[in-house]
């Protein structure tokens, strides 16, 4: 709430997207007055820089950091476990396949994150308001950060994301009243989807690692 137990000033409730419930913000309120923002949403995303640009630029070297803490040791045993023998034999073109597989995928999973973030100011700016069409739009170019990935790996994550895709699918769907929820039905889904990855992996195995 504010610090001073006053109401909150019109222009915090009318920079917030039709349909969103801002009382739920107003806790953050003394949090994202930090700086004067042009905009309420801009002040909840980076809410230390007026400038979108300086935000996204401290967000993306955040990232970085936090997707080689991720890929480093997970592209390592992957290397070790399906690559062994290649890297006992030919280890200076292993090693370059470890390492220029890590950037990528370090670079993809920033440029993901920091697209999911900047675009939408972007589109702030450029329409003087939060629209649903926005948000859209949004996923669409956070998706198509994946072809910074070697093609094997963007299976990899179409596989990972698909089943998320579907749940969400289907709590919106129940939410809308368009079915019914099914109690621990998300059980049916998950095993649907890890049959689909089971099968592919048994016909097609290459597809799967290769990249």
């Amino acid at each position: 709430m504010p610090s001073d137990g006053a109401t909150l000033p019109p222009s915090f409730e009318s920079n917030f997207p039709a349909g969103l419930d801002v009382k739920r913000f107003e806790p953050y309120f003394d949090y994202i007055s930090q700086a004067p923002h042009e905009y309420i949403m801009c002040s909840l995303q980076h809410p230390k820089h007026t400038s979108c640009e300086m935000g996204a630029l401290e967000f993306f070297g955040q990232e970085w950091v936090r997707a080689m803490q991720l890929y480093i040791p997970l592209n390592a045993i992957m290397t070790i476990i399906f690559k062994g023998n290649q890297l006992i034999k030919k280890p200076g073109k292993n090693l370059w396949q470890y390492v220029t597989g890590t950037v990528r995928s370090c670079l993809f999973l920033t440029s993901y994150c920091t697209m999911a973030w900047y675009s939408i100011c972007c589109f702030r700016r450029f329409i003087k308001k939060d629209s649903l069409w926005m948000y859209w739009v949004n996923g669409m170019l956070c998706g198509a950060t994946v072809l910074l990935e070697a093609p094997g790996r963007r299976l990899e994550l179409g596989l990972y994301c698909l089943p998320r895709a579907f749940e969400s699918l289907w709590k919106s769907g129940v939410r809308w009243g368009w079915w019914k929820n099914i109690p621990n039905g998300e059980g049916i889904y998950f095993c649907l989807f890890t049959g689909v990855l089971m099968s592919l992996y048994q016909n097609d195995p290459a597809s799967i690692h290769e990249g």
